[in-house]
């Protein structure tokens, strides 16, 4: 059995796989296991930490809650219920709000403070040296006894009887399949959209916001719409972390800017925030998922539907199809949970997956943010 990528799609299927008694190797391309889920821990002091992508879980997302609870992985709060969420707009006063009005149905929300990286690394220490790292497919042909995947620089093949492909689709063309996959899956493929975002982080060495009863969490449009977070709000020490989330044409025109100026631009954002926060910052970095080689985009758009496309997800032959974009959950750690236990079950009906053990309460996605009106590339996740 051969997985090409080792994010959390391809490591759930392999796990699995593996669990039902299967001999699978997992083929990656980077060096590095995860995918799209990545912990910063560079360039910032005293084990501070913050995400480049998923970082959120939402209570009812019950097959990423069941594996960490499976690899015993504590999680805690996302969001502070202490101090006051900040809302900037243009042309408007500052805005205060208090948790309870800020979160509504997302103040229940967690993460993992160790790093959500500690997930897929816990499948990748379950697999061992069934996980190839550096070797990226370049060609998988197909006969009738199975599939012969071509990988890393000096050719090698490999025989499976059956392949997951877990590759986003802004990379795929990456690999040549013979026989060509069908016109409706790339006609599928076509239709589909990627988002693009960017994350700036600035590192203070105190965290001055809070003296002024702000959290260092919010949103501002003032340089186009953005998710202001405070990720280190439960960490040690008197360091603090802010970081910017951006999407769409925002995101794309940051991580295009001289990326000499871009943290010192931060800093002085930052600034028109929480005033005098630019007295005690120290350092930054930023990361443009559209930049990164081998993902090329930070997660699936949500329309068109999964729904008007399931030639995403159906097999060819003996090729199986996974990805959060092959979900009804596009942009989410669970929406690639079901693809890969999905295109698992595919291959073998006894692979389930492990689902949360806490008792989970379903709770409908609220407008996180009640005046967010009129602004542009709003993330779908926001409307109820």
């Amino acid at each position: 059995m051969i997985v090409v990528g080792a994010g959390l799609s391809g490591l759930v299927a392999a796990y699995e796989l593996v669990r039902e008694g299967h001999d699978v190797r997992i083929l990656e391309a980077r060096n590095s296991v995860g995918g799209r889920v990545q912990t910063l821990r560079e360039p910032f002091d005293d084990g501070l930490i913050a995400e480049t992508g998923p970082a959120r879980i939402p209570p009812s997302h019950d097959l990423t809650l069941g594996y960490i609870d499976h690899f015993g992985i504590e999680t805690s709060p996302f969001y502070t219920q202490d101090g006051e969420y900040l809302i900037a707009r243009v042309g408007q006063d500052r805005v205060r709000e208090t948790p309870s009005d800020y979160l509504g149905g997302t103040a229940s929300w967690v993460k993992i403070p160790a790093g959500t990286d500690a997930l897929p690394n816990a499948f990748a220490e379950a697999l061992g040296d069934r996980v190839q790292t550096g070797v990226p497919v370049t060609k998988v042909v197909r006969d009738e006894t199975g599939v012969v995947a071509t990988y890393g620089s000096a050719e090698e093949k490999l025989r499976g009887n059956h392949l997951i492909c877990t590759v986003p689709l802004t990379v795929i063309d990456h690999i040549e399949f013979d026989p060509v996959l069908s016109a409706a899956k790339l006609a599928a493929f076509d239709d589909l959209a990627y988002s693009d975002v960017t994350r700036v982080y600035v590192q203070y060495a105190k965290r001055s916001w809070e003296d002024d009863g702000l959290n260092g969490w919010g949103f501002s449009d003032l340089w186009g719409y953005s998710e202001i977070w405070h990720p280190t709000w439960n960490q040690e020490g008197p360091r603090g972390i802010l970081m910017s989330y951006m999407f769409g044409d925002v995101a794309r025109g940051v991580a295009a800017t001289d990326p000499d100026l871009i943290v010192p631009e931060f800093i002085n954002h930052f600034d028109g925030l929480f005033p005098g926060s630019s007295e005690v910052a120290e350092r930054g970095t930023y990361f443009a998922w559209q930049h990164q080689p081998w993902i090329g985009a930070a997660f699936a758009a949500y329309n068109p539907p999964f729904s008007d496309h399931p030639e995403l997800a159906s097999p060819e032959g003996p090729i199986h199809f996974a990805g959060e974009h092959a979900s009804g959950n596009r942009g989410w750690m669970q929406g690639a949970f079901e693809s890969g236990l999905r295109a698992a079950s595919e291959i073998d009906s006894n692979v389930t997956g492990e689902r949360a053990s806490r008792v989970t309460v379903a709770i409908p996605r609220r407008q996180m943010l009640r005046r967010i009106a009129g602004i542009p590339n709003v993330p779908a996740w926001l409307v109820p």
